[in-house]
């Protein structure tokens, strides 16, 4: 008996491969891609036909899986060779394994059973979660925001980055939500300790005081909030 969950780690590991061949190709001859880009879109979906053929698909569904897939690839490629982005190739690579996972769905004939996974992911836990980690980026920087407003003008951004701040705020408050959501305490411990760590230098120096503890007040309501949100799913979903 075979395993399908086998033949999409299968497909999306070939075509990987294949995509990073292509970058390859791309970077030592450079030139007009519309023919190679239709080549590598053969390639890739024979690929996924040969894969399916290989896996006991019948033929007609191996080749129309095929077909179909690189139809969607040169489409994806397109798509997002239109989007100045350095997230880019981020986009593709998900929005391929997307096509694939649809295309593995429609040949295994197991459209049924996602529904069913998809009604069982729908569960009060899991929304609650999400909610969570939308709380703890633009609603929670908004509140902070408004916290530390009245201590802004004491405190100097020269030499900054842009949006470094905002960022790191971000990155902050996933990580203990996601520390809280796991009970993992430690490692709350131990994010707090690297980021005191950090500003240890800034402490040195009198100029730099103010910021120093901007900063700190900063990083200690971001913890206390995401810590609020994260117990208030821990006990709302009986954890």
């Amino acid at each position: 008996m075979r395993d399908t969950s086998l033949v999409l780690l299968v497909l999306i590991l070939l075509n990987m491969s294949l995509d990073y061949g292509y970058a390859q190709w791309q970077a030592r001859r450079p030139g007009p891609g519309r023919v190679r880009g239709m080549l590598v879109a053969f390639a890739q979906g024979a690929m996924v036909g040969a894969v399916l053929y290989a896996f006991d698909r019948h033929a007609l569904i191996a080749a129309a899986a095929g077909a179909t897939f690189a139809l969607c690839w040169g489409v994806i490629r397109w798509q997002v060779a239109r989007w100045q982005s350095g997230f880019a190739f981020v986009l593709r690579f998900a929005l391929q394994v997307v096509a694939i996972t649809a295309v593995w769905l429609s040949a295994e004939g197991y459209w049924g059973w996602a529904g069913n996974v998809a009604k069982d992911v729908l569960s009060t836990h899991n929304l609650l979660v999400v909610l969570a980690y939308a709380l703890v980026l633009r609603p929670a920087s908004a509140l902070i925001g408004a916290v530390l407003t009245p201590w802004l003008a004491s405190v100097s951004s020269e030499g900054s980055l842009k949006s470094a701040g905002k960022l790191i705020g971000y990155l902050e408050r996933v990580l203990i939500l996601t520390f809280v959501l796991l009970q993992q305490w430690e490692g709350i411990g131990f994010l707090l300790t690297a980021k005191s760590i950090l500003r240890f230098n800034d402490l040195k120096s009198a100029e730099q005081r103010s910021l120093s503890e901007y900063v700190l007040l900063g990083t200690l309501v971001s913890f206390a909030v995401s810590m609020a949100i994260g117990l208030a799913v821990l006990k709302l979903s009986g954890k």
